[in-house]
């Protein structure tokens, strides 16, 4: 039995050294300096079998107990142990090649992956280049003359274009600067210098010279702010007057003296048919007040909005005095046009101020004028075609230091209401020779054969 054992171990002995060999490198791979470890080798040899025996050897016991089992099989145990493990080990190396290959082989394969998506992606670049500059070559190719011709035209307009904007902007710039200094010369030549030439050549004294000074400007900037208010008024006014609507004749209300609790006004209405249309009769009237007061010894302010339908305007009036002699009055008149679809409406403002004796009164005086179509036939009167009504009011005042007695007021006042009517005359003529010369009439005296005159802005 202990010989069985012993062989036992020495077989064991075999395959384990063999299990070592086999892990070991061959023998023939070694160097030739690794010859003198051998002892070594061997030592440890004989430890492990001196290990093995004691382990076998504390094991016998417990072999020696299990009687129901023969040695042999024991052995075969063994051997049959040794060989799985051998091969599992085998198995176990073989699976870690394998791991490893595998891993190689797949990291190869990513490689290769991303080898071709780069190229891939390299290639299609290339292709949409070529196609790029294929279809480029093909269109320079196959661009019709035409298309060349209409490109250089645009590149042509598109620089003169910009050429003709910079001109526009150069001829702005020169038109303003024109306007600026033609308005300048037209300001010296209605101003002081230019009354000055006409004084020096005869053609006004010296004493009609008119300047605007402060006071002035302020006054005309207060008219011409209450114009519109004036304007509103118009449609009251002539109902207050009493005034026809129809009216069938021209005829005239003399200036009369009414009061108002302590105030003391005048009114006077005039209401004059036209044998003249209603735009020729318009037309002549205001073209008729302009004229009026373009006269040398008037001077214009220049400040208004509105040029062409606003009058601002400072005039010396000499009026004759009932006991001889004249006197000097001088007037600040705002006079502005309003056009409406049937009618024209003028209004106006004026502040006549008394000279000499007269020194600190005036008067502020209002009126309105309406020129519009007739409506109905006048009896035993060729056709008129026109209406226009006037009604002015006017309010003499006195300054408190220069308190006049009651007989030089109502002088004053006289003198403010003949001045006004000579100014309409002025004004009546000179419409009846633009009607007259627009249109040949049998009439010469249309205006005046009636008794009546144009009353309106002075």
């Amino acid at each position: 039995m202990v010989v069985d054992e012993q062989g036992d171990t020495e077989r064991f002995l075999a395959d384990l050294t063999g299990f070592l060999n086999e892990l070991a490198p061959a023998s023939e791979l070694q160097p030739a300096g690794v010859a003198p470890e051998a002892p070594d080798l061997l030592v440890d040899s004989d430890q492990l079998l001196a290990e093995t025996e004691a382990l076998l050897s504390t094991c016998a016991p417990a072999l020696a107990a299990e009687s129901s089992v023969p040695a042999r099989p024991a052995d075969s145990d063994n051997t049959k142990a040794l060989d799985e493990r051998r091969r599992e080990i085998k198995n176990a190396q073989a699976a870690k090649r394998r791991l490893k290959y595998r891993n190689k082989l797949k990291n190869e394969r990513q490689t290769l992956l991303e080898q071709e998506k780069t190229l891939s992606e390299d290639l299609a670049s290339l292709q949409h280049a070529r196609k790029k500059v294929k279809s480029l070559q093909e269109k320079s190719v196959t661009v019709p003359l035409w298309k060349g011709i209409a490109t250089r035209q645009m590149e042509g307009r598109l620089v003169a274009e910009e050429q003709q904007r910079r001109l526009k902007s150069a001829v702005a710039s020169r038109a303003k600067a024109i306007a600026e200094v033609k308005e300048a010369m037209r300001q010296e030549l209605c101003g002081a210098s230019c009354l000055n030439i006409c004084a020096d050549a005869g053609v006004v004294t010296k004493q009609e010279i008119l300047q605007l000074d402060a006071d002035d400007v302020a006054l005309f900037e207060d008219y011409l702010q209450d114009m519109d208010i004036v304007y509103a008024q118009t449609n009251q006014a002539f109902r207050d007057s009493g005034v026809e609507e129809c009216p069938p004749t021209s005829y005239r209300v003399e200036p009369g003296r009414k009061w108002e609790g302590d105030t003391e006004y005048f009114e006077s209405l005039d209401v004059l048919l036209i044998p003249f249309s209603y735009h020729q009769a318009s037309s002549a009237m205001w073209q008729a007040m302009l004229r009026v007061h373009q006269q040398n010894d008037r001077q214009h302010y220049r400040g208004v909005a509105d040029p062409d339908n606003t009058i601002a305007v400072k005039l010396p009036i000499s009026c004759s005095r009932e006991a001889g002699g004249s006197v000097n009055l001088l007037v600040h008149l705002v006079t502005r046009r309003y056009v409406e679809a049937d009618r024209m409406v003028i209004v106006w403002r004026a502040m006549t101020e008394g000279e000499d004796e007269f020194s600190g009164m005036h008067s502020d005086e209002t009126g309105w004028c309406v020129v519009r179509p007739n409506q109905a036939e006048s009896a035993g009167y060729e056709k008129m075609q026109t209406i226009m009504q006037t009604f002015s009011r006017f309010v003499p005042v006195t300054v408190a230091a220069r308190r006049a007695d009651k007989a030089q007021a109502d002088q004053f006042a006289k003198l403010v209401v003949t001045s006004g009517e000579e100014d309409g005359l002025e004004i009546s003529r000179m419409m009846e020779s633009l009607l007259l010369n627009d249109d040949a009439h049998t009439g010469t005296t249309v205006l005046q054969s009636t008794g009546t005159h144009v009353s309106g802005g002075r």
